[in-house]
Protein backbone atom coordinates (compact mmCIF):
# COMPACT_ATOMS: atom_id res chain seq x y z
CA UNK A 1 0.00 0.00 0.00
CA UNK A 2 1.27 3.73 -0.91
CA UNK A 3 0.95 6.41 1.45
CA UNK A 4 1.28 10.33 0.57
CA UNK A 5 1.89 12.92 3.54
CA UNK A 6 0.34 16.04 3.69
CA UNK A 7 4.21 17.00 2.84
CA UNK A 8 3.88 15.52 -0.14
CA UNK A 9 6.06 13.18 0.89
CA UNK A 10 5.51 8.86 -0.98
CA UNK A 11 6.33 5.69 0.94
CA UNK A 12 5.39 2.19 0.01
CA UNK A 13 4.10 0.42 3.37
CA UNK A 14 1.99 -2.28 4.60
CA UNK A 15 -1.90 -1.63 5.93
CA UNK A 16 -0.60 -2.65 9.42
CA UNK A 17 1.90 0.25 9.48
CA UNK A 18 -0.44 2.93 7.66
CA UNK A 19 -1.30 4.83 10.48
CA UNK A 20 -2.06 5.14 14.06
CA UNK A 21 -3.64 7.74 16.56
CA UNK A 22 -3.76 6.79 19.89
CA UNK A 23 -6.48 6.76 22.33
CA UNK A 24 -8.59 9.08 20.04
CA UNK A 25 -11.66 7.87 21.45
CA UNK A 26 -10.94 7.78 24.86
CA UNK A 27 -12.92 9.96 27.32
CA UNK A 28 -13.61 10.44 30.89
CA UNK A 29 -16.19 9.25 32.77
CA UNK A 30 -17.43 9.68 36.20
CA UNK A 31 -13.53 11.09 36.50
CA UNK A 32 -12.06 7.64 34.81
CA UNK A 33 -11.09 7.07 31.35
CA UNK A 34 -13.11 4.66 29.53
CA UNK A 35 -12.41 3.09 26.25
CA UNK A 36 -16.26 1.53 25.98
CA UNK A 37 -17.14 3.60 22.76
CA UNK A 38 -13.77 1.99 20.84
CA UNK A 39 -15.26 -0.93 22.26
CA UNK A 40 -18.95 -0.53 20.97
CA UNK A 41 -17.04 0.52 17.20
CA UNK A 42 -15.04 -2.88 17.45
CA UNK A 43 -18.07 -5.08 18.41
CA UNK A 44 -21.04 -3.51 16.66
CA UNK A 45 -19.47 -1.98 13.34
CA UNK A 46 -16.21 -3.45 12.94
CA UNK A 47 -16.53 -6.91 13.30
CA UNK A 48 -19.94 -6.60 11.50
CA UNK A 49 -18.11 -5.25 7.99
CA UNK A 50 -14.89 -6.79 8.37
CA UNK A 51 -17.02 -9.85 6.29
CA UNK A 52 -19.00 -7.79 4.20
CA UNK A 53 -15.86 -6.00 3.48
CA UNK A 54 -14.08 -9.42 2.64
CA UNK A 55 -16.36 -10.52 0.35
CA UNK A 56 -16.48 -6.94 -1.23
CA UNK A 57 -12.98 -7.08 -1.59
CA UNK A 58 -13.05 -10.77 -3.51
CA UNK A 59 -15.75 -10.31 -5.80
CA UNK A 60 -15.12 -7.07 -6.82
CA UNK A 61 -16.89 -6.63 -10.29
CA UNK A 62 -18.79 -9.56 -9.72
CA UNK A 63 -20.20 -8.06 -6.17
CA UNK A 64 -24.06 -8.52 -7.11
CA UNK A 65 -25.88 -9.56 -3.80
CA UNK A 66 -26.21 -8.19 -0.55
CA UNK A 67 -28.82 -8.86 2.04
CA UNK A 68 -30.83 -6.62 3.80
CA UNK A 69 -28.85 -6.97 7.49
CA UNK A 70 -25.77 -6.44 5.56
CA UNK A 71 -27.18 -3.16 4.12
CA UNK A 72 -27.82 -2.00 7.75
CA UNK A 73 -23.90 -3.20 8.13
CA UNK A 74 -23.08 -1.36 5.52
CA UNK A 75 -25.03 2.24 6.38
CA UNK A 76 -23.61 1.96 10.15
CA UNK A 77 -20.36 1.60 9.15
CA UNK A 78 -20.53 4.33 6.67
CA UNK A 79 -22.24 6.81 9.11
CA UNK A 80 -19.24 5.75 11.85
CA UNK A 81 -17.23 6.30 9.04
CA UNK A 82 -18.17 10.08 8.34
CA UNK A 83 -18.04 11.24 11.93
CA UNK A 84 -15.11 9.09 13.50
CA UNK A 85 -12.32 10.87 11.97
CA UNK A 86 -9.43 13.18 13.19
CA UNK A 87 -10.41 15.69 9.66
CA UNK A 88 -14.22 15.36 11.64
CA UNK A 89 -12.62 16.76 14.93
CA UNK A 90 -10.72 19.73 12.77
CA UNK A 91 -13.71 20.41 11.85
CA UNK A 92 -15.50 20.88 14.90
CA UNK A 93 -12.59 22.87 15.90
CA UNK A 94 -13.07 25.23 13.13
CA UNK A 95 -16.58 25.47 14.28
CA UNK A 96 -15.55 26.39 17.39
CA UNK A 97 -14.01 29.44 16.16
CA UNK A 98 -10.19 27.58 16.39
CA UNK A 99 -10.61 26.09 19.55
CA UNK A 100 -8.94 23.07 20.74
CA UNK A 101 -11.59 20.06 21.20
CA UNK A 102 -11.28 17.76 24.40
CA UNK A 103 -11.70 14.06 23.96
CA UNK A 104 -15.11 14.25 26.05
CA UNK A 105 -16.36 16.94 23.42
CA UNK A 106 -15.39 14.83 20.05
CA UNK A 107 -16.76 11.85 21.47
CA UNK A 108 -19.57 13.27 22.35
CA UNK A 109 -20.59 15.25 19.64
CA UNK A 110 -19.40 12.45 17.40
CA UNK A 111 -21.67 10.22 18.71
CA UNK A 112 -24.65 12.26 18.15
CA UNK A 113 -23.82 13.01 15.13
CA UNK A 114 -23.92 9.08 14.03
CA UNK A 115 -27.03 8.86 15.78
CA UNK A 116 -28.55 11.67 14.26
CA UNK A 117 -27.37 9.99 10.90
CA UNK A 118 -28.67 6.35 11.69
CA UNK A 119 -32.26 7.74 12.42
CA UNK A 120 -32.41 9.86 9.36
CA UNK A 121 -31.29 6.76 7.56
CA UNK A 122 -33.72 4.16 9.01
CA UNK A 123 -36.71 6.77 8.09
CA UNK A 124 -35.67 7.91 5.10
CA UNK A 125 -34.66 4.63 3.97
CA UNK A 126 -31.70 5.68 1.58
CA UNK A 127 -30.73 4.46 -1.96
CA UNK A 128 -27.29 2.59 -1.76
CA UNK A 129 -25.49 2.65 -5.03
CA UNK A 130 -21.88 0.58 -5.89
CA UNK A 131 -19.68 2.00 -8.61
CA UNK A 132 -15.96 0.32 -10.19
CA UNK A 133 -13.67 1.28 -12.44
CA UNK A 134 -13.88 -2.44 -13.89
CA UNK A 135 -13.16 -3.76 -16.18
CA UNK A 136 -10.85 -0.36 -16.78
CA UNK A 137 -7.94 -0.68 -14.48
CA UNK A 138 -6.32 2.96 -15.75
CA UNK A 139 -7.35 4.55 -12.08
CA UNK A 140 -8.38 2.94 -8.83
CA UNK A 141 -10.12 4.23 -5.85
CA UNK A 142 -7.94 5.61 -2.98
CA UNK A 143 -8.63 7.01 0.57
CA UNK A 144 -7.30 8.54 3.09
CA UNK A 145 -7.45 10.01 6.97
CA UNK A 146 -11.26 11.72 6.16
CA UNK A 147 -12.27 9.12 3.69
CA UNK A 148 -16.24 10.11 3.44
CA UNK A 149 -16.84 12.59 -0.06
CA UNK A 150 -20.41 14.46 0.90
CA UNK A 151 -21.78 16.37 -1.69
CA UNK A 152 -24.66 18.14 -1.86
CA UNK A 153 -26.44 18.61 -5.44
CA UNK A 154 -27.93 22.27 -6.42
CA UNK A 155 -29.85 21.69 -9.58
CA UNK A 156 -30.48 25.19 -11.20
CA UNK A 157 -33.02 26.35 -13.13
CA UNK A 158 -30.34 27.53 -15.83
CA UNK A 159 -28.45 24.70 -17.51
CA UNK A 160 -24.17 25.18 -16.66
CA UNK A 161 -22.15 23.16 -18.74
CA UNK A 162 -19.82 22.69 -15.66
CA UNK A 163 -20.62 22.08 -12.27
CA UNK A 164 -17.60 23.24 -9.82
CA UNK A 165 -17.57 22.01 -6.48
CA UNK A 166 -16.75 23.79 -3.45
CA UNK A 167 -15.43 22.94 -0.13
CA UNK A 168 -16.51 23.94 2.81
CA UNK A 169 -18.23 22.77 6.20
CA UNK A 170 -21.70 22.19 6.65
CA UNK A 171 -23.99 21.53 9.62
CA UNK A 172 -24.99 17.82 9.44
CA UNK A 173 -28.66 18.84 10.07
CA UNK A 174 -28.21 21.18 6.60
CA UNK A 175 -27.04 18.04 4.66
CA UNK A 176 -29.84 15.99 5.52
CA UNK A 177 -32.55 18.40 4.88
CA UNK A 178 -30.79 19.01 1.53
CA UNK A 179 -32.86 17.44 -0.96
CA UNK A 180 -30.29 16.05 -2.88
CA UNK A 181 -26.98 14.56 -1.11
CA UNK A 182 -24.90 11.72 -1.33
CA UNK A 183 -22.31 10.12 1.22
CA UNK A 184 -19.43 8.59 -0.87
CA UNK A 185 -16.66 6.47 0.43
CA UNK A 186 -14.63 3.96 -1.21
CA UNK A 187 -14.92 0.01 -0.06
CA UNK A 188 -11.50 -1.26 -1.90
CA UNK A 189 -9.43 0.02 -4.69
CA UNK A 190 -12.50 -1.08 -7.27
CA UNK A 191 -15.81 -0.79 -5.45
CA UNK A 192 -16.97 2.51 -3.95
CA UNK A 193 -20.58 3.01 -2.39
CA UNK A 194 -22.79 5.87 -2.27
CA UNK A 195 -25.94 6.43 0.43
CA UNK A 196 -28.11 8.59 -1.95
CA UNK A 197 -30.93 10.84 -0.96
CA UNK A 198 -33.80 9.38 -3.40
CA UNK A 199 -35.53 6.67 -4.13
CA UNK A 200 -35.73 4.94 -0.84
CA UNK A 201 -34.85 1.66 -0.05
CA UNK A 202 -33.11 0.43 -2.88
CA UNK A 203 -29.90 -1.77 -3.20
CA UNK A 204 -28.59 -0.98 -6.85
CA UNK A 205 -25.79 -4.07 -7.53
CA UNK A 206 -23.94 -5.23 -9.65
CA UNK A 207 -21.98 -1.98 -9.48
CA UNK A 208 -22.10 -0.03 -12.46
CA UNK A 209 -18.88 1.31 -14.15
CA UNK A 210 -17.50 4.89 -13.74
CA UNK A 211 -15.93 6.74 -16.51
CA UNK A 212 -11.66 6.91 -15.22
CA UNK A 213 -12.26 10.48 -15.25
CA UNK A 214 -15.09 10.25 -13.17
CA UNK A 215 -12.91 8.20 -10.53
CA UNK A 216 -9.94 10.30 -10.98
CA UNK A 217 -12.02 13.33 -9.53
CA UNK A 218 -13.49 11.16 -6.83
CA UNK A 219 -9.58 10.67 -5.79
CA UNK A 220 -8.98 14.33 -6.49
CA UNK A 221 -11.42 15.65 -3.94
CA UNK A 222 -10.49 12.63 -1.14
CA UNK A 223 -6.86 14.23 -1.01
CA UNK A 224 -7.45 17.68 -0.95
CA UNK A 225 -9.79 17.52 2.21
CA UNK A 226 -7.28 15.14 3.93
CA UNK A 227 -5.15 16.42 6.35
CA UNK A 228 -2.62 13.85 6.98
CA UNK A 229 -2.41 11.34 4.25
CA UNK A 230 -3.71 9.54 1.23
CA UNK A 231 -3.40 5.87 0.37
CA UNK A 232 -3.54 3.79 -2.59
CA UNK A 233 -2.42 0.63 -4.16
CA UNK A 234 -0.16 2.06 -6.27
CA UNK A 235 1.96 5.06 -6.17
CA UNK A 236 0.64 7.18 -9.52
CA UNK A 237 -2.49 7.18 -7.93
CA UNK A 238 -1.38 9.47 -5.28
CA UNK A 239 1.00 11.49 -7.68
Amino acid sequence: MWIRFANGTLKHLTPENVGLKNDLYIFEENGVETDKVEVFFGEHIENDFARLSRRIREEAGRFSQMSGDEAGVLVRFVASQAVRTLGNKAAMSEQANGAPIDANTFVRVMVRQMKMLLDYWTQNLPTIRFSTPLPNIGETFITGDHPVMVQLINDNQIWEPISRPEQGITNLTDILQHPKHVFMVALSPYVCVFVVRGEPGEVHLPPTTLDLRDVREFNNLIRQQCDIFTLARDRSSLE
